[in-house]
């Protein structure tokens, strides 16, 4: 079972079987998928903030080979899919509604085109249905080359991750990673796995014989994104008749960091209009 967390009234709770909340009207539940070398954790302010609303349930997850789950051989959309499949079979979900940023957003479309009698509205943050260029050799790389043996803190494993990667947020971002274990360094990321995956992660799954699916789906992109451009809005069609599109400006790939507050609300007036 992979690792998740559930938010309810604000707070982080703690799942109990007898508790109905994934089968139960009253509640609205969100699923969050977070991007490829990231964790559920990324998304705790804004399931605390998303969830102050009355009967909202929000959970986050760590997916395959992140956040300190067990190490698997192999990670793709369609292993991480199952995964999901047996999480929301085990915590009793019937419906429920998707956001996924980056490689989450990627695997949101193919849960909600492959098993769309789970999905209600999807939300896609900064991604799109396509192939892209595999330019991520140099971060997987970059994290390789730490020699944990000789690290001491994180300060000194920032200070080696620089010469590789400019951007001091990137490289926080990746070292949230890097976890203090009886008093020695571990990456709680699959770096193997995720290394002989990349190609793939970096591709959309070939789905064939699929009929589009027709329920709410919004595409939420950063203004200075390579990610999703204009171009991409007849390509996500062919997948989605029912899907919107809102540009945040000013903002890149991490959009919903970069301008939290205007990727809140859009994502709250989506799910509750």
């Amino acid at each position: 079972m992979i690792n998740f967390q559930i938010y309810k009234d604000g707070e982080k709770i703690t799942f109990k079987k007898q508790n109905d909340y994934f089968s139960n009207d009253m509640f609205q539940t969100l699923f969050i998928f977070h991007g490829l070398y990231g964790r559920g954790k990324n998304w705790q302010a804004f399931s605390k903030k998303l969830t102050k609303k009355e009967n909202q349930i929000v959970v986050t997850v760590d997916l395959r080979n992140h956040g300190g789950n067990k190490f698997e051989q192999d990670i793709s959309y369609i292993l991480m899919m199952n995964d999901i499949i047996c999480l929301f079979n085990y915590l009793g979900v019937e419906n429920t509604n998707l956001l996924g940023h980056s490689m989450g957003g990627k695997l949101a479309m193919v849960l909600a085109l492959l098993e769309p009698k789970y999905v209600n509205k999807v939300i896609i943050a900064d991604i799109a249905p396509v192939d892209y260029d595999n330019n991520e050799n140099q971060i997987i790389n970059s994290l390789l080359n730490i020699n944990l043996n000789l690290i001491r803190n994180r300060k000194e494993a920032d200070e080696v991750l620089s010469k590789y990667i400019d951007q001091k947020f990137l490289r926080s971002f990746l070292l949230q990673n890097l976890e203090l274990i009886d008093g020695e360094y571990k990456w709680s990321i699959n770096l193997i796995s995720i290394k002989k995956s990349l190609n793939n992660l970096r591709k959309f799954p070939t789905i064939k014989k699929i009929n589009k699916f027709d329920k709410e789906v919004l595409c939420i992109y950063g203004g200075n994104s390579e990610y999703v451009k204009e171009a991409h809005f007849k390509i996500f069609k062919k997948f989605f008749s029912n899907i919107l599109f809102y540009k945040i400006k000013n903002a890149d790939h991490f959009l919903h960091i970069e301008n939290p507050l205007e990727f809140y609300e859009v994502s709250n007036k989506f799910l509750n209009n």
